[in-house]
């Protein structure tokens, strides 16, 4: 089962300093592990889009290799 997840970051950017967003991962759990097979940075500092985007992505299971397209689209 593919599961996608937003992930918390602590970023950097020259013209408005330290910020948090953040990213989303895609991972498959098998017998008990955890493997990230795609992952996407710097999303977006608002927590509750990446969260519905990830449960968007993880009802449908998303192929990961089309996940920087769908948050390109989302943004």
């Amino acid at each position: 089962m593919l599961r996608y997840i937003p992930v918390e970051e602590e970023c950097f950017s020259p013209e408005i300093g330290p910020y948090r967003s953040f990213g989303i991962a895609a991972v498959r759990i098998a017998g008990g592990e955890e493997e990230r097979l795609a992952y996407v940075a710097d999303v977006s500092p608002d927590r509750e889009m990446v969260a519905q985007l990830a449960t968007s992505c993880t009802t449908a299971q998303l192929d990961p290799v089309h996940l920087i397209e769908v948050v390109l689209d989302a943004l």
